[in-house]
């Protein structure tokens, strides 16, 4: 296992919104989200009868599918992540709340996908001898993706907990960057875990960005 860079932690990965219509601290983003999935990978597929005598039907696949994807976040005291789902959502159904009440027979004017969708990237990443996100294996990137749904978020006396936000997001498809992270050598036990971590994108490390477009 060591020459493969030891076993993978399912609690080390890093979330950013690219291009997103709404103004977002990425920072935040990231150390706020602390539940997200790799996306899966599924096929649609038709069936052919009579290919062979006496075969029967034979599948074969026709068209990739991309289901949602969900994202949970916990809550600062200012709500930061829920205004900022709350704003997003509303700017695709283009309601500004920013000037209090709305009016009771306003219509919806629905904005084109163009207007509201972004990318949203999600590394996998694991700790590293400079920081804790240092090596990433694979970043998934979510094209024109959007929240199609936020869920309610519970409140209750008792026990005090966190507060989180789960949202919903719909997009149009994904494709994944991978990196062979086999060579970063050094001793895990001596890393910085502080100023560094930010010093550059995690997900951008060891990557070239030309106009928000990264490249392996």
């Amino acid at each position: 296992m060591a020459k493969l860079g030891g076993m993978s932690l399912s609690n080390n990965f890093v979330v950013q919104f690219e291009g997103c219509p709404i103004t977002v601290d990425n920072e935040i983003i990231e150390y706020m989200c602390d539940e997200a999935q790799l996306p899966n990978i599924n096929t649609a597929t038709g069936t052919i009868n009579g290919l062979y005598t006496g075969l029967g039907s034979v599948d074969y696949p026709h068209t990739r599918i991309f289901t949602e994807l969900q994202l949970g976040f916990m809550l600062d005291a200012n709500l930061s992540v829920l205004k900022f789902l709350n704003q997003w959502h509303n700017y695709i159904f283009d309601e500004d709340q920013s000037s209090g009440a709305l009016s009771e027979n306003r219509v919806t004017k629905l904005k084109f996908r163009d207007d509201y969708a972004c990318k949203i990237l999600i590394g996998k990443t694991e700790a590293g001898p400079e920081s804790p996100t240092q090596r990433n294996p694979i970043t998934y990137v979510l094209e024109k993706a959007y929240p199609y749904s936020i869920d309610a978020v519970p409140l209750q006396f008792g026990t005090s907990q966190i507060t989180k936000v789960t949202a919903n997001f719909k997009y149009q498809r994904h494709y994944a960057i991978e990196k062979d992270i086999t060579s970063v050598k050094g001793d895990v036990s001596l890393m910085d875990n502080g100023a560094l971590k930010y010093k550059s994108s995690p997900i951008d490390n060891g990557m070239t960005t030309v106009n928000g477009t990264i490249i392996p």
